[in-house]
């Protein structure tokens, strides 16, 4: 017997090991879930965050750049030398993040999904760096685990748990493990989200989408600059209410600059990941995957007249 090519142990680090079944030590909650039906659940990979962020990043290199470039400005003064220094300098942020932003392959693909269906047992999915092959695992063989990603960063250290799925593919030669992470929020919650998400799954698996918590709706498709706005409206929106709540002007001195940094850092970048990413597509299943697991867009039928393809 042929053996199995392993992932590297150092994947499992940290993480915490999840069990099949119904009774499961968390409820059933939908972070992670990009849509449902009754053949089939599809949710977000970690990939589609990191490709996400990687495309904001480049918004927020080019604020940081501007804000740095100010505060030398103001220590060491408007000199003619030290003008110069900055204008050189200040370009160095932003054109690593956009390196890094093509080298990561967001450019080509904002990431994938993972299907699983119901009726067949089996675990789909595509990984953004190999879109033209798709893996296929027996969900029964399914190993969970709550995965541990440690994130240093210049503003500190976090970490993430999204949930982790390792499989083998034996169409793989020699049979492979794989994993797929999923794309929870998993932020600082010590594995929770992942452990919900799971016990989602073992719920959807053994009696399907009933009294589960239904995923987000999916947004309508909107122009660009539309999709590029939407973040301001809604941090406009949160912004007001949050100054129409019962003495929420007394509260103006701590909120105001609290949502000034959410306008610099949080709907500006998320402003740019739109404006960027709008043309660039998820990885797509195969038309058969989408028809079994009940996800196939419906085609308009037709109309020809002597040959002539009529619009509709």
């Amino acid at each position: 017997m042929t053996a199995i090519k392993k992932l590297p142990k150092n994947l499992r680090f940290g993480g915490k090991k999840l069990y099949h079944g119904t009774q499961q030590p968390s409820l059933p909650d939908s972070d992670g879930v990009h849509r449902i039906n009754d053949k089939c659940i599809e949710i977000n990979t970690y990939a589609n965050i990191v490709r996400s962020g990687s495309a904001g990043f480049i918004g927020v290199s080019i604020l940081a750049s501007i804000i740095i470039s100010i505060m030398i400005t103001l220590v060491l003064g408007t000199d003619t030398e030290t003008l110069l220094a900055i204008l050189m300098a200040s370009p160095s942020l932003p054109l690593f993040s956009i390196v890094f932003y093509f080298a990561s392959g967001a450019h080509r693909y904002r990431g994938s999904y993972i299907r699983i269906n119901r009726n067949t047992r089996k675990l789909y999915f595509i990984h953004p760096n190999n879109p033209n092959y798709m893996h296929v695992i027996d969900w029964d063989s399914i190993e969970g685990l709550a995965g541990f990603i440690p994130i240093v960063t210049s503003h500190g250290y976090t970490t993430r748990h999204p949930l982790y799925l390792f499989g083998t593919d034996y169409a793989m030669t020699p049979p492979t493990e794989i994993f797929a992470a999923c794309g929870n929020s998993g932020a600082l919650d010590g594995g929770q989200s992942a452990q919900s998400l799971w016990a989602y799954l073992q719920h959807y698996m053994t009696h399907g989408a009933k009294d589960l918590p239904s995923p987000p709706n999916q947004t309508a498709t909107v122009s660009r600059r539309d999709a590029t706005l939407q973040p301001y409206r809604e941090w406009a929106d949160d912004f007001r209410k949050q100054l129409c709540k019962k003495h929420g002007w007394l509260w103006a001195p701590f909120t105001i600059p609290e949502y000034i940094f959410l306008l610099l850092f949080h709907a500006y970048p998320n402003s740019v990941e739109a404006w960027i990413q709008y043309n660039v597509p998820f990885v797509k299943f195969p038309r058969e995957i989408d028809v079994i697991c009940g996800f196939a867009e419906k085609r308009k039928p037709v109309i020809r007249v002597n040959g002539v393809k009529l619009d509709q």
